[in-house]
């Protein structure tokens, strides 16, 4: 029997984790999985090492105050992996502990099969250097990425983005009278990230009253955070936390205010018009400032090459320019639609569907046939 241990930081990563366990299943139903996953992955019967929320942490300040718990986790995986029963390592995106993990497994020999790659194409060249040293396979969701890897080295495959192979991301984009008279609002998936949007996002569901009061407002928070947030966020007979899913809901609202992350990606490829946000501590906006080497932060506007949506960070996500960026989409049907477009746009790059069964026929006849 094969084991693989996989690491899932973010509920992203955990969805996306838990079609590649599905898949590889498939082929062979006898694989042993260990690790760091959340709900998707443990409702396959996986159990966690740790929770996924422990490890859930953006920002480089914010890692430093955990660093001795990351010190004792890495410790706890690494045993595992001096006892040589383990056959592969599949990190999952998250950079940070996965590439110290992947450090880990090279000194024992373990072969390192990269799924969803950090991306090091807006950390710079030296970082996919240090990279190429890790793995020994890297499957790739982005075209462009393709070639990137491969200039260092790198075993690279693209395998198509795995959003699109979930049902939902294959309906028909509906125009603005098509859609409810919603704005949705996602804080983040983390714990400092809902803390640090918390006050944001009430004021601007105040100011966004004044003008939209004929709008339903909808908080999106992640299951496992709902009930530990969602006193904290305005309650009111507009506004509520939503007891649906985020995909369902980016296919039905009008509009919505997004922290940035992979949320970005799954609005536009549902046709949802939205800005972005992001707010975070002083240190880690000014480190991340001077390591990004992009003009743009959300992958719509990244892959896009161009600003398809606003971007409010730091000083600019405030209230006043949050609501501004709201009451221009509603109030704008050329904006509108001008956004769809670009979405669509967007949407074609991506390739086909089946990510997730063309990562495991690739990781299983590589590694572990």
């Amino acid at each position: 029997m094969k084991k693989v241990l996989i690491i899932a930081g973010d509920t992203s990563g955990d969805l996306h984790s838990s079609n590649l366990m599905r898949e590889l299943w498939k082929i062979d139903d006898k694989i042993e999985f260990i690790g760091i996953g959340g709900d998707k992955m443990e409702s396959l019967g996986f159990s966690s090492i740790v929770p996924i929320s422990d490890v859930s942490v953006v920002g480089f300040w914010e890692v430093a105050k955990k660093a001795n718990f990351f010190q004792f986790l890495l410790q706890k995986i690494g045993n595992l992996i001096k006892k040589k029963d383990i056959d592969l390592f599949i990190p999952v995106d998250f950079p940070g502990f996965n590439q110290r993990v992947a450090k880990f497994a090279k000194k024992f020999n373990l072969p390192v099969a990269w799924y969803i790659a950090p991306q090091l194409w807006a950390w710079g060249e030296n970082r996919a250097k240090n990279f190429a040293k890790l793995i020994d396979l890297l499957l790739v969701v982005f075209p462009f990425e393709l070639d990137y890897f491969k200039k260092f080295g790198i075993k690279t495959e693209w395998v198509g983005h795995p959003l699109l192979d979930l049902e939902i991301f294959h309906q028909r984009i509906r125009n603005y009278d098509r859609r409810d008279k919603r704005i949705i609002f996602l804080p983040g998936s983390r714990k400092q990230e809902i803390d640090s949007h918390i006050k944001l996002v009430n004021s601007t569901i105040e100011l966004l009253n004044r003008s939209l009061n004929d709008f339903q407002f909808e908080i999106v928070l992640p299951q496992h955070l709902r009930y530990e947030f969602e006193k904290k966020f305005s309650s009111n007979s507009n506004t509520s936390i939503s007891k649906k899913s985020s995909h369902i809901l980016m296919g039905n609202s009008v509009a919505g205010l997004i922290k940035t992350g992979t949320s970005n990606l799954e609005a536009a490829l549902l046709g949802m018009p939205f800005a972005m946000f992001y707010k975070t501590s002083l240190s880690t906006y000014f480190i991340g400032k001077k390591v990004i080497n992009l003009p743009y932060l959300s992958l719509v506007n990244i892959l896009s090459q161009k600003q398809v949506i606003p971007e409010l960070i730091q000083k600019d996500a405030n209230p006043e320019k949050l609501a501004k960026s709201i009451i221009q989409i509603v109030n704008n049907r050329e904006l509108y639609d001008e956004m769809q477009g670009n979405f669509q746009i967007l949407r074609q790059q991506l390739g086909e569907t089946g990510a997730a069964k063309n990562a495991a026929n690739i990781i299983y006849s590589t590694f572990l046939k």
